[in-house]
C-alpha cells in the first residue's frame, strides 16, 4: 500500500462504523450494508482526488456512500415488516404461513454495531433512536430521496448544503424533500405514541418476566404480557398477528406445539434496545427484537431468516 493510500485508509478508517450505520439505515439491511461500505469505500478511493479539504471528509464520504445506496435502492424493492405490507391473521393462524424467502424482509442489527460511534449533537436522533427498529421500518416507506435527506440532515447531523450538494440539489430542493420526510415520520410517531423510535428504553423487569413464562412454560404469565395493541411478526413468514385476543389464542398455539423441548430466551441487544436470542432445544431458532409499554409487550418481532441468526451468533 502506497503512502497516500495508507493516509486516505487512515483518515476514511475511523467513519466505517457509523457510515455502516447509514448504510444500514438507508436500506433497512443489515448483509447489505456491510457490502455498502465496501462499495463507498472503494469510490471514495477512486475519487480521492475530489476531497479538496480533509477537514469536510465526512460529507464527501456520506455523500458518496448515499450515491451507492441510493444506486442499489434503484435496483430492488424496498424492506419492510410483514405489519407493513398486509392485514393481520386471526391468532387461531398456527403454524404461520410459509416462509417467502425471496421476499425484501427488514432486517434488524447487532448492538455490537454501535462500538465506536456515539451521539451527534448536530443531529436531530439520539444514536439508539436512529436505530431502533420501528425507526429503521419508517424510514423505508419514505422515498429513497426523503430518506437520503433526512438521514444526513437529523441523523448524520449535515447542514442543508452540505445535504443539497451531496445530493445535487438546490437547498430549496434538499429542505422541501427534508419537511415531507419529517412530516410522514412524525406521523408514524402520531400513530405509535411517544418514545415509538426510542430504542433504549426497556423494562428489565417484563424482559425477566418474559424469560421465566417461556422458560416454566406458564402460559397465563405470557398472556399476562400481552398488551392490548401487541404486534407478533415472524419474517421470513408473512404471518402477523395485532392485538390482545388475537395474540393471547396464537401463543396459546405456539406453546403447546412445542412438545417437552426445552425453551429459552437469552437476552442480546438488538437494534439498540431489548432482543433474545430464542432457543428450542438448545438451538437458536429465532433472534426476537422486542418493544415494551405500560409494562407489556407491546412489538415482538421473530427474525428466523438463518443469515439473521448467524449475524447475531458473530456480535461484530
Amino acid at each position: 500500500m502506497t503512502e497516500a493510500a495508507m493516509d486516505l485508509a487512515a483518515v476514511l478508517e475511523p467513519l466505517r462504523p457509523g457510515l455502516r450505520l447509514h448504510c444500514y439505515r438507508m436500506l433497512g439491511s443489515s448483509h447489505d450494508s456491510d457490502d455498502m461500505v465496501q462499495e463507498a469505500m472503494l469510490r471514495a478511493w477512486r475519487a480521492r482526488d475530489s476531497l479538496e479539504d480533509a477537514a469536510r471528509v465526512k460529507p464527501w464520504l456520506y455523500r458518496i456512500a448515499t450515491n451507492a445506496c441510493l444506486d442499489e435502492l434503484a435496483r430492488r424493492s424496498r424492506r419492510a415488516l410483514a405489519s407493513d405490507l398486509a392485514p393481520s391473521v386471526p391468532g387461531d393462524t398456527y403454524p404461520p404461513a410459509a416462509a417467502i424467502e425471496d421476499a425484501a424482509w427488514l432486517e434488524p442489527m447487532p448492538d455490537a454495531w454501535l462500538a465506536g460511534c456515539a451521539d451527534d449533537p448536530a443531529a436531530r436522533y439520539t444514536l439508539r433512536e436512529s436505530v431502533a427498529l420501528a425507526f429503521v421500518a419508517a424510514l423505508q416507506v419514505l422515498s429513497p430521496a426523503q430518506r437520503s435527506t433526512l438521514l444526513l440532515r437529523d441523523v448524520v447531523g449535515l447542514s442543508a448544503e452540505e445535504t443539497a450538494e451531496a445530493l445535487q440539489q438546490s437547498v430549496s430542493a434538499a429542505n422541501s424533500a427534508l419537511h415531507r420526510a419529517r412530516a410522514a415520520i412524525e406521523d408514524k410517531v402520531a400513530r405509535r405514541g411517544p418514545g415509538a423510535f426510542a430504542g433504549a428504553v426497556t423494562d428489565d423487569a417484563v424482559l425477566a418476566r418474559y424469560m421465566h413464562a417461556l422458560a416454566a412454560r406458564d402460559l397465563d404469565a405470557m398472556i399476562a404480557l400481552v398488551h392490548d395493541d401487541m404486534h407478533t411478526t415472524m419474517p421470513p413468514s408473512p404471518t402477523w398477528i395485532a392485538g390482545y385476543a388475537d395474540n393471547v389464542e396464537f401463543y396459546r398455539h405456539m406453546f403447546a406445539r412445542w412438545g417437552d423441548d426445552a425453551i429459552r430466551a437469552a437476552p442480546i441487544g438488538v437494534n439498540g434496545g431489548a432482543g433474545f436470542e430464542f432457543l428450542r432445544a438448545g438451538a437458536v431458532r429465532a433472534i426476537e427484537a422486542v418493544e415494551v409499554r405500560d409494562g407489556k409487550l407491546l412489538r415482538m418481532h421473530h427474525f428466523m431468516q438463518p443469515a439473521v441468526i448467524a449475524l447475531f451468533a458473530r456480535r461484530a
